[in-house]
């Protein structure tokens, strides 16, 4: 640096000391040294996470605002030079898969340093402490899952019966990922007739949750019978999207069940938490949907060879009690007909005992009877010198009432008939006819 440049300039009697640029900032640049002589740890999370050309990575490590909306509470440049950068990536690595990106809780070990060409102050990070990282991200998920225990909503999905089969199935992924392909390929290779309703969306980085959240709300308006939510493995971080508290209340709000298929190597996500059933991978999201449908399909299967079993039983039940009843039958009627045909033998000797008997006693009435009517022959009577008169029309004239004078008449006698014309008439005296 230019001596003349870092000076101090004499001041006019009773001013302020008057300072170059170049002055101020090596005094400050000292300054620092002389307070922060030594590395530090600083706590904050990660924005605006950008990687150089160079290998250099740069980030400001910011302390949110405890008032959601509000502008950050602080900020600070980190500059993470590409010698330190290898050992920090591996440690975050090696820890639990972590990994910087926006939004990361971080403890950084770090010079602070002020360049005076770009009068920035800077933090020259050097190191990190994963366990502060990996701490925070337990708490954070620890009170999600406490919060959403204490209302009920941990097991709200699971209340969502899964429909018999479930054929009509939601994908919520990142289209094109391996995640999606083993997905697909899974139900395509079980030959069965499913209807997949995809969904393209982010699955990590800043805004992740927020959109898996809409496209959960999206696909559950077309009413698929299970929405499967997958992704492939990652890093802890990679994976924050799906400890996200507005995720879970968005799986707990739902009214269709959800499946989830996180690539997670140890931990559970608190996706997985609240969704209606968790499985590993997205292959073995989709098995499981798979073999529901295999189950149900071997379950009829079953009942329908349980229904001919019957059948067959029942047919050859009916058969056994056909013949039985034959058999049965058979013998009752040859028993009736012995005992008709023995009764036929016998009204067959008495028919041809009885008519001759009958007959006999019937000729007798007849005869009797022959007799009277030959007693009654009005020709008989007539011969007796009795006589029969008739009006014209055939009538019988039976009293003196029956004709008027002038009326003609039949009378017959033995041996013909008489034709007169009716006078007059007179009738009896009731005194005498007494």
């Amino acid at each position: 640096m230019d001596p003349s440049s870092s000076r101090l300039v004499d001041p006019p009697a009773g001013d302020l000391p008057i300072l170059t640029v170049g002055a101020l900032g090596a005094l400050m640049k000292d300054g620092l040294n002389e307070l922060f002589p030594e590395d530090l740890w600083v706590e904050g999370q990660v924005s605006n996470y950008h990687e150089a050309r160079s290998g250099h990575a740069y980030f400001d490590l910011v302390e949110p605002s405890e008032i959601p909306g509000e502008a950050v509470s602080a900020k600070l440049s980190v500059a993470l030079f590409k010698n330190s950068r290898a050992a920090v990536d591996r440690t975050l690595a090696e820890a639990g898969g972590l990994s910087l990106v926006d939004d990361l809780q971080l403890r950084i070990r770090a010079r602070l340093d002020f360049y005076p060409p770009n009068g920035r102050l800077q933090l020259i990070m050097n190191g990190v402490d994963p366990t502060f990282t990996l701490g925070r991200l337990a708490a954070e998920r620890d009170r999600i899952l406490r919060q959403l225990a204490k209302e009920g909503l941990l097991t709200a999905n699971r209340a969502n019966p899964i429909p018999v089969p479930p054929l009509r199935i939601g994908l919520v992924t990142s289209v094109g990922s391996a995640a999606h392909a083993d997905f697909i390929q899974e139900l395509a290779r079980s030959g069965w007739p499913f209807t997949v309703l995809e969904y393209d969306t982010r699955v990590q980085g800043d805004g992740a949750a927020a959109d898996l959240s809409e496209a959960l709300h999206m696909l559950a308006t077309h009413r698929p019978d299970v929405i499967a939510l997958v992704r492939g493995g990652g890093s802890a971080t990679n994976l924050a999207a799906f400890d996200a508290e507005v995720l879970a209340r968005t799986i707990a709000a739902l009214d269709v069940p959800v499946v989830t298929g996180i690539g997670h190597e140890v931990d559970r996500s608190v996706a997985d938490e609240v969704a209606h059933t968790a499985l590993k991978t997205p292959t073995a999201c989709a098995m499981a949907i798979v073999e529901q449908v295999r189950a149900f399909a071997d379950a009829v299967a079953g009942l329908q060879v349980a229904i001919a079993e019957r059948v067959t039983g029942a047919v050859d039940r009916a058969g056994l009690l056909v013949d039985d009843l034959a058999r049965r039958t058979a013998v009752a009627a040859t028993a009736v007909l012995d005992r008709r045909a023995d009764q036929l033998v016998d009204l067959g000797g008495r028919l041809r005992r009885g008519p001759p008997g009958i007959l006999d006693r019937q000729a007798e009435r007849l005869g009797g009877m022959a007799g009277r009517l030959r007693a009654l022959d009005p020709a008989r009577i007539v011969a007796r010198g009795w006589s029969i008169t008739r009006r014209a029309d055939g009538s019988l004239v039976r009293s003196v009432a029956d004709v008027s004078p002038g009326d003609p008449l039949v009378t017959r006698v033995a041996g013909g008939t008489v034709t007169s014309t009716v006078d007059a008439t007179s009738a009896d005296d009731p005194g005498e006819a007494r």
